[in-house]
């Protein structure tokens, strides 16, 4: 059960718990939520409801590392879509964009990676062709970037700024490994 002063992940949201609202709205107990990283933001969840996937605790310090170190070997979202047989490239973007949503909503940090990995390349190969990155893959790749970073923020102990140095630091230091 969590308390006031808890530092949780509500949707992706990195959240103080500010107080307990009694009775707050139809008779139940509501948590009122403050953001760390978006100040004029308050959330509020029924104690009754806060509990994992809606609401849970912020990664370990441990579990921060894990999941960084798991990015060069993440799966992109597309390649299986794209290249499947009969998907025509309008239906493969729709459905790239269906799978986007999907995994922002499961409230796991995990699934923020393949989003990103996934923006970044197709951004990368575009650019390459001399084209633009497409808007959608610029609003998720930002959303889930955003998301990623305020919890990692709040895991490591980092100003938020600092962690997409932190991430390349240490993907540089883990490919220099391979290599």
């Amino acid at each position: 059960m969590f308390s006031v002063g808890d530092t949780v992940v509500y949707r992706h949201h990195v959240c103080t718990i500010a107080q307990v609202r009694e009775a707050y709205f139809e008779g139940r107990d509501y948590f009122e939520l403050h953001t760390l990283y978006e100040k004029s933001l308050k959330l509020y969840v029924a104690v009754d409801d806060a509990e994992p996937p809606v609401m849970r605790e912020v990664m370990t310090k441990a579990e921060a590392h894990a999941l960084i170190d798991s990015i060069l070997d993440a799966e992109t979202i597309d390649d299986a879509i794209l290249h499947a047989r009969g998907t025509t490239l309008s239906l493969a973007e729709r459905q790239v964009k269906e799978e986007y949503e999907r995994r922002l909503k499961s409230n796991d940090s995990r699934d923020l990676i393949p989003i990103i990995k996934s923006t970044y390349e197709r951004t990368r190969e575009r650019e390459g062709s001399g084209k633009r990155t497409t808007s959608v893959d610029k609003k998720f790749h930002d959303l889930a970037e955003g998301l990623l970073y305020d919890e990692l923020a709040a895991s490591l102990g980092i100003d938020r700024d600092q962690v997409g140095g932190f991430v390349s630091e240490r993907l540089n230091a883990i490919e220099a490994q391979r290599a």
